[in-house]
């Protein structure tokens, strides 16, 4: 039975159960329609399955508790977070779980958002390659992946009620770029609306968000999901394009009596359905197909994405240590390492730590707890700054626990002629700005899971070579960053006055220098980059660019390095960033090793958004590419002539006063016109010169003078589109 037929079968109120939850985690079934329950639960960093039972407890089942995107996105590596997905969807499936609510896409503001550990990175590029890859991975066998929260949920405060006042151009380049290469090229089963207003309008109720930019604009075929308790009203998001509202059952008799009053068209409701139906009746709650669930297999995925993910920031040379060396472990956290943030991950007992493991590796006799020994060299402290979903952090202070025992430690090392590794394992950056010319080392693991303490341990004593890259900017004190004085709002008013500069945009246009940049990451290796190859010039519209360049292992030991490409568009007639990130590889060499990496740049990542024409466009000349390792340490550079239609050609678009010093444009318009432009346009160029072509065409003196000629508006409207056609082919010859 195909969708139609089924939903010409529904009565009304069947029809208004399956756009509202069954209950918090299930959506409603039809069973004498063969329409089963799915079930929806958080987990893309681990299955967090609760039973109705146990929900008012905040009980989860025991599962695998893989790296938050906080840490995923320090591995740049595409290939561990789809494995990863891989592995959550199989667990997803023994649960019985047909929808995983993740992964978080929205970007990472400001430091202090409290669900930062949700989301990937500052930057919209990083952000939709690890999200497309990890909804690969969920999707790849039958589980869907909802991707959230859409669109501007970028903190906490005030989530439910707060309007996020972004412009056209920020919101299209930073804010839904990212969700959109997800849902265009990983195509994503459901799309999760959020709790807060964009500018005036809830998501849930954002006909232009919702249907307009996401169905129609990017194609969009699967369901759009509330967040829980974001509908407002049902009817109302229903019309907007929220097809289920959870949790449930929630409005049902309301969206009966709005259809019965015509409140609510009943094909917009039956839109609702099919879209539901599209994603349910694909589902393993349909299918009933599960394949196997391999423990070891997760275990291994958790741990392959924690090794790729964790960030070496700081080394003067203390690591790796020596396993016989004598080292002291600091902190509460230095044991209890893997915190699980309620809101994406589930209960583990299976959890890590530093400091068991050093004694695994070294034996006691060489690590100690909380109490130096005499022949200590080395304190090693652990500190974090934890958050959670429904409020932000404050300050970027670490906790005053940790921050304590840092001063302890750091006085005991310093007294003793010792030296102090820092592990930072925190849900973004905190303010180092006191400790870190006095710390030796610093690593951060980001919340990589239940295997981030081992892996932690390992790296600390060479047993794994550190390869994550930060996916933020870090900056020396909050003062410095983008959203200062604009984040968390006013009056809940949020406005987003940085505009397209968020992250290491900001700190490049500013000039201001963080403690380390987008993108940084030692190793305990060398890398050396070498004979890039770019061609001259590319035709963009006929053709992607390909960017070759070599990397070598130079140092003595194994190791990956991340090959970072970024773009500056320095001839571009409007504002655009200093450079923009575009293509990245991460490349795992022996000692000596050297391969040639290729990266490839099509026409969008030279594309920025145009307000005034409300698209993306490409403006053709040299762009200028930086390869490097770092958004600051960039090591190689080239430039390459983009050659494509120049958007500010000849079109309807271009203003009189430019088209009349255009000799050859001018023959045109005045040969088909039958008549002379500089005489009918003689008041628009001496007072309106920026006046469109377009706009004159359809003006009273133009208009008027061609209708006296004796043409109709079908001959005036043929006549507009030969000047258009001679047009194209006069720009077609400039390319």
């Amino acid at each position: 039975m195909d969708h139609a037929e089924l939903i010409s079968k529904m009565t009304d109120e069947e029809k208004a159960s399956l756009c509202s939850g069954a209950d918090f985690w299930h959506t409603k079934g039809v069973a004498r329609l063969g329409i089963p329950q799915m079930m929806l639960t958080d987990g893309p960093h681990g299955l967090r399955k609760q039973e109705e039972k146990e929900r008012q407890n905040n009980v989860s089942l025991v599962s695998t508790c893989y790296p938050t995107a906080s840490a995923l996105a320090c591995s740049w590596d595409v290939t561990a977070a789809e494995r990863l997905g891989r592995a959550v969807a199989k667990e997803a499936w023994n649960a019985d779980v047909a929808v995983l609510l993740g992964p978080g896409i929205n970007m990472k503001r400001s430091p202090l958002c409290g669900r930062n550990f949700e989301y990937f990175s500052e930057d919209p590029y990083l952000s939709g390659e690890m999200g497309a890859a990890l909804v690969n991975g969920i999707q790849s066998n039958g589980v869907g992946s909802c991707i959230k929260h859409f669109a501007a949920n970028n903190q906490e405060t005030n989530r439910q009620t707060s309007n996020s006042q972004i412009d056209e151009r920020a919101l299209r380049e930073i804010y839904l770029s990212a969700f959109e290469y997800v849902v265009k090229t990983a195509r994503p089963a459901t799309v999760m609306a959020s709790y807060n207003r964009l500018n005036g309008y809830y998501a849930c109720e954002n006909r232009h968000l919702l249907t307009e930019i996401l169905r129609e604009e990017w194609g969009f075929d699967g369901f759009v999901v509330s967040d829980w308790g974001a509908s407002y009203d049902v009817p109302s998001a229903i019309a907007a394009g929220t097809d289920l509202t959870m949790p449930g059952p929630l409005g049902i008799r309301n969206i009966v009596d709005a259809v019965n009053s015509g409140r609510l068209p009943e094909e917009k409701l039956d839109t609702a359905i099919r879209n539901i139906l599209r994603v349910t009746l694909g589902s393993t709650a349909f299918t009933g197909k599960y394949p196997e669930f391999h423990l070891q297999e997760a275990y291994e995925a958790a741990e392959m994405a924690a090794r790729e993910s964790v960030v070496l920031l700081k080394n003067d040379g203390v690591l790796p240590l020596d396993k016989t060396t004598d080292v002291v472990f600091c902190g509460k956290r230095s044991k209890d390492f893997v915190l699980i943030p309620a809101s994406v991950a589930a209960s583990t007992d299976l959890g890590t730590n530093p400091y068991d493991r050093a004694c695994e590796l070294s034996g006691t006799e060489h690590v100690r707890y909380e109490v130096a020994g005499k022949e200590t060299k080395y304190w090693i402290v652990t500190v974090g700054a934890d958050a959670c979903e429904g409020a932000d952090r404050l300050t970027m202070d670490m906790d005053e626990d940790d921050r304590l025992e840092l001063e302890r430690a750091l006085k005991e090392a310093e007294a003793a002629g010792g030296k102090l590794i820092l592990i930072v394992n925190a849900t973004g950056p905190v303010d180092l700005s006191a400790y870190e010319s006095r710390v030796s080392a610093i690593v951060c693991p980001f919340f990589a899971g239940m295997m981030s303490g081992k892996v932690t341990a390992d790296i600390l004593f060479g047993l794994v070579n550190p390869s994550g890259h930060l996916p933020l900017t870090w900056p020396r004190h909050y003062y410095d960053c983008p959203s200062y004085k604009n984040y968390g709002g006013e009056n809940k008013e949020v406005w987003h006055g940085e505009g397209i500069y968020v992250g290491y945009r900001w700190y490049d246009a500013r000039h201001i220098r963080p403690l380390y940049p987008f993108g940084h990451g030692l190793s305990y290796t060398s890398f050396a980059l070498s004979d890039l190859c770019v061609p001259e010039s590319v035709r963009i519209d006929d053709e992607p660019l390909a960017v070759q360049v070599n990397v070598k292992n130079t140092g003595a030991m194994a190791g990956s390095e991340v090959i970072q490409l970024y773009v500056h568009d320095g001839a571009c007639c409007y504002d655009r960033p200093e450079k923009e990130l575009k293509a990245f590889c991460k490349v795992y060499l022996q000692p000596g090793e050297e391969k040639t990496v290729t990266l490839t740049l099509k026409k969008e990542d030279f594309a920025g958004w145009y307000a005034d024409f409300g698209e993306w466009i490409v403006q053709p000349g040299r762009f200028e590419l930086l390869l490097g390792i770092s958004a600051e340490d960039i090591r190689l550079t080239a430039s390459v002539r983009v050659r494509c239609r120049d958007p500010f050609g000849l079109s309807g678009r271009t203003a009189v006063g430019a088209l009349v010093k255009d000799r050859q444009a001018l023959e045109i318009v005045n040969r088909i016109m039958e008549d002379d432009m500089e005489t009918l346009a003689a008041v628009a160029l001496a007072y309106a010169p920026d006046k469109t072509l377009q706009e004159l065409w359809n003006a009273t003196n133009i208009h008027g003078a061609l209708l006296r000629k004796g043409w109709d508006e079908e001959e005036i409207a043929r006549r507009y589109a030969a000047i258009m056609e001679e047009f194209e082919e006069l720009q077609a010859r400039k390319i």
